[in-house]
C-alpha cells in the first residue's frame, strides 16, 4: 500500500494503486505528482515515471 502526505491539510492519503490521478480525500488537493511513500515503514519509493500507454504497449507486445 502506498501513502502520499498532503502539505494542504496534512493528512496522509492511502492507496494500493501507483498509476492514475490522485486526489486527497480530505481537501481534494492534487497529489498525483508527490512522491509515494511505503505505508508501513514510511519510507520514500522511488518509481520510474512511464506513461500508462507506454508499459501497455510493451506488456501487449512480448504477450504476441
Amino acid at each position: 500500500m502506498y501513502q502520499k502526505n498532503c502539505d494542504r491539510c496534512i493528512r496522509p492519503s492511502f492507496s494500493s494503486s501507483e498509476i492514475g490521478e490522485w486526489l486527497c480525500p480530505i481537501c481534494g488537493n492534487n497529489l498525483t505528482a508527490y512522491p509515494f511513500f511505503d505505508a508501513m515503514t514510511m519510507e520514500r519509493i522511488h518509481m520510474i515515471a512511464l506513461p500508462v500507454k507506454k508499459k501497455l504497449n510493451s506488456y501487449q507486445q512480448t504477450a504476441n
